[in-house]
């Protein structure tokens, strides 16, 4: 009796060996192309598949016909459009929407000043205002912070909904209604969207 009869599992192991010679040639895609082609997303175009497999698929897949999500719309208006209403009253030359934290503009219209630098600036007495009413123990938040200049009026509005976030508006101080600018920087809250 010879040693592999004796045994029915030296069989199996030899059965189980890895093939001598490995087979590095490419190995063959099409069936899974074509499966990636059904769940292309709506609106975007399918990636492209050979012929053959596109045959090959076709006539054993069915492809079902994706139904449109339901997409929330927004109707607020942009963030330039917000701001180019917010420079529709008498006097207004400048505004911006600034991060208080990095004093980087988020948004901006009007001419006629330097609004990056001026904006940056803005952030850091924003900071400090707000650090100094830490520092009181006060609970109040910042409304505005007005900055009366020869020439010029600014309003420093933080938004309600995110602090770190503020208008920053500049008009003419001969020509700008003081009360009409701080109406706009407010009015101006529930549209900016960020």
């Amino acid at each position: 009796m010879s040693v592999e009869s004796r045994s029915p599992l030296r069989g199996l192991r030899r059965a189980n060996k890895e093939p001598e010679h490995l087979d590095y040639s490419e190995p063959d895609f099409s069936s899974w192309a074509a499966r990636l082609a059904d769940y292309t997303p709506v609106g975007q175009a399918a990636p492209a598949v050979s012929a053959a497999a596109t045959s090959a698929t076709t006539a054993t897949a069915t492809v079902v016909a994706a139904t449109p999500a339901a997409v929330a719309v927004d109707d607020r208006p942009s963030l330039e459009e917000v701001l180019e209403k917010l420079l529709s009253f008498d006097g207004a030359l400048c505004v911006a929407v600034v991060d208080s934290e990095t004093g980087m503009i988020l948004g901006k219209a009007g001419s006629g000043i330097e609004i990056d630098l001026a904006a940056a600036g803005a952030s850091v007495i924003l900071r400090a205002r707000l650090a100094s009413t830490r520092a009181l123990g006060n609970d109040e938040k910042i409304d505005d912070v007005l900055i009366s200049l020869t020439t010029q009026v600014q309003i420093i509005h933080p938004l309600p909904s995110n602090p770190s976030i503020f208008t920053y508006l500049i008009g003419d101080k001969a020509k700008a209604s003081l009360a009409m600018a701080r109406y706009k920087a407010t009015e101006a809250d529930l549209q900016i969207q960020l």
